[in-house]
Order: C-alpha cells, then structure tokens, then sequence
C-alpha cells in the first residue's frame, strides 16, 4: 500500500463503510458539510483538530487516510442478495471487498498464496449457459479439485482457499445480502456478510459465488442486466451450488426415505439445507409435484425457513486463510503483530472481521512479549 499525505478517497470509504452520509458525519463531527465534501473531492486537506475528529468518529486509525488503496469499480461485482437490497448495503460491502484487497496485497509481499486452481471459466452469454454446462462445471471443478462424485465435502471453505480463492469475512451484517465476489488482478475474491447464518446456508452462499466466478467472469456489470436476466444468472449460480454439493447419481443413490423425518438424515450427511436436498429430490425426479408442495408447506408450518433442525449442530465453516499466513509471518518473526497490524492501516472491528478476532486484539501475553526481561545473577 502506497502512502501520500492525504487520500481523499479513504475518507469516502470509511464514511461508507460506517453507513455514513456527509450530513450525519457533519453533525457528529462539527465539521460542516461543505467542508467534509471538500475534503472527499480533494479540494482541500483536513489538518490538525479535524483530521482527529475524523479519525476518532469513523474510528479509523490516522495513518489509514494517507494510504492509496486501489479504486474498485462494480464491473463484474456479485452479490448473492434479495432484490430489497439497498445500493447503500451494496456500497458498504464493496467496500469492505477493496480492505480484504489491500490485506491480500500487502500479505503477499511476504508469503506466496496458493495459486488459483479452477477450471477455465465460462465464457459465453446467459442465455447459452445451460444447465447441462452448469452441470459439466460443478462436476470439473470436483474433479479438478481431487474430489470424487460420490462424497460429499467437508469443509468448503478450506478448499476454496487451498485452491487460491481469498474468502474473508465483513464487518457488516446486513440481512438481505450474504456474500459478494469479484474478480480482482486476476485472482477470485469472496466476501461474506456476518449474518449469523447457519453453517448450512452458508456454504451454499459460498458455492453459489463460486458459481458466478466460473460461470459470469465475462459480464461486466449486473446493473446493466435485465430483471429477466438477474433472475437467469441467480438461478445458474443456484444450480452450480446445487450441483457442486450435490452430485446426481450420487445424491439419488443416497436417499433412503423422501420423508421430512429422511431429508433431516440426509442434512447430517451432505451438509445442506433440507429446503435445498427437497428442491434438488424434485429436480432429479425423486419428488412429484404434490409431493414436492407439500413438503415446501411442511417447512413453512414448522417454521423452518429460517431455522431448520441441526443448525445448531453443523458448524459454521470460518475463512482461514488469511489468519494462517498472518501467523506464518509473526511465527517465523518476518515482522511482529504490532509491525503487520500498523502496516494494514485498518481498525480492529474491520481486522477481527477480516482475519480473525485473534490477530485483531492485541492481548497482554502479546504486550509481554515485547518486553526485554534478563534474569540478573
């Protein structure tokens, strides 16, 4: 990260990622309007008592304004979200993406990332992405990635990572978007919401970005596409998840019962919603369609729409990565905590997020450790 002595446009990122306008930042600072937008557009520079004003309302270290951080535009930019979602929940998202940026490209000054390891993304328009191909992706990827199609797997997001995918988690929790990826400097990013979701739907969020990753890297902006096509590319995206999860033969073989009480044996297994294994047991034709309505009323009567049996006891799968090679620095004393954190220019909420808790509070067996202590004889 390249430093400058003031960069107006940390300033827009930190107010966004707060939920900000200039107004509410304005009456919480004292600073006027006028002057805050000044400052934003880089018509003039904020100094002194205003500059710490700014800093400690936004709570963002000083040091973090004066770092160039690349500009991240909304092309090729998906978010797995409701159609209510708000361009100011989108906004605080990407902004959360262009910091997991950053820390991925200081931490690779120092440690080499797993190289990214994905079949070749499609590249074709919506309307000729079918599901046979979708299909064909899921099962490539598996098999790309050591995986047979008769297990299900494990842990997702550790091999996503392993693959050179950054998976990283946000500092927002916003109920009507789950997970945004993109594409940056030719190396897949996700970015997960902390909704508190289950573990369940959270590696269905996951596999789905997966999904637009290898099926859409060629579209350029959503915002250009029509509802009819929105529509058309979530649902891709769902069908990738689907498959990738769920292999055919391999999920038909393992259906023992297409009771309720059976869909709640087969969560344990595959470590996907009961809402999906219904929908994926119709899809495949194990269901009818009155059979297929009535467990869907069934899932509404139970009230299991949002929370279904076992999703206390599935774990919610957590990234790693980037907390690993932040270790692998400290441990191998390339640079201490302190050093990394003060170069990462970001606050601890932001950090804790993004790495871990861990690496984000400076503990008291760390503030020891700097201490010089000798034994006198």
């Amino acid at each position: 990260m390249e430093e400058t002595l003031f960069n107006p446009q940390n300033l827009t990122y930190a107010r966004i990622a707060r939920g900000f306008t200039m107004k509410f930042l304005s009456e919480k600072s004292g600073i006027s309007r006028q002057t805050i937008s000044s400052y934003e557009s880089g018509k003039s520079v904020p100094r002194g008592k205003n500059l710490l004003k700014l800093s400690q309302i936004l709570n963002f270290p000083i040091t973090y304004f004066n770092t160039k951080m690349s500009p991240l535009s909304s092309e090729g930019t998906f978010f797995r979200s409701r159609a209510s979602s708000t361009k100011k929940a989108r906004d605080k998202q990407k902004i959360r993406l262009i910091y997991s940026s950053s820390i991925y490209d200081l931490l690779s000054d120092y440690v080499n990332f797993p190289s990214v390891n994905i079949p070749t993304p499609i590249e074709e328009d919506l309307s000729n992405i079918t599901n046979e191909k979708i299909k064909k992706m899921a099962l490539l990827t598996r098999k790309k990635w050591g995986l047979d199609n008769e297990e299900p797997i494990n842990n997702l997001t550790k091999l996503i990572e392993a693959n050179g995918i950054i998976i990283s988690q946000a500092n927002l929790r916003e109920e009507k978007i789950d997970a945004v990826s993109k594409w940056i400097a030719d190396r897949p990013f996700i970015l997960l919401t902390d909704n508190r979701e289950s573990g369940v739907r959270r590696r269905f969020n996951i596999a789905h970005e997966l999904g637009h990753i290898l099926l859409h890297s060629n579209i350029e902006s959503i915002y250009e596409l029509s509802n009819t096509d929105m529509n058309r590319l979530e649902d891709q995206a769902n069908t990738f998840a689907s498959n990738l999860l769920l292999p055919d033969q391999a999920f038909i073989r393992s259906v023992v019962s297409t009771s309720m009480e059976g869909f709640i044996e087969l969560k344990k297994y595959w470590k996907v919603s009961i809402a999906a294994l219904i929908m994926k047991a119709h899809k495949v034709k194990l269901l009818n369609e009155n059979q297929y309505l009535y467990l869907n009323k069934k899932l509404s009567y139970n009230h299991w729409r949002k929370s279904e049996p076992l999703d206390n006891i599935i774990p919610i799968e957590m990234p790693d990565l980037y907390k690993a090679v932040c270790k692998l620095i400290i441990n191998n004393n390339v640079m201490s905590k302190q050093g990394l954190k003060a170069k990462m220019k970001l606050p601890n909420d932001e950090l804790s997020a993004l790495i871990s808790p861990e690496f984000a509070n400076l503990d008291q067996e760390d503030k020891l450790k700097t201490l010089k202590l000798h034994i006198i004889k």
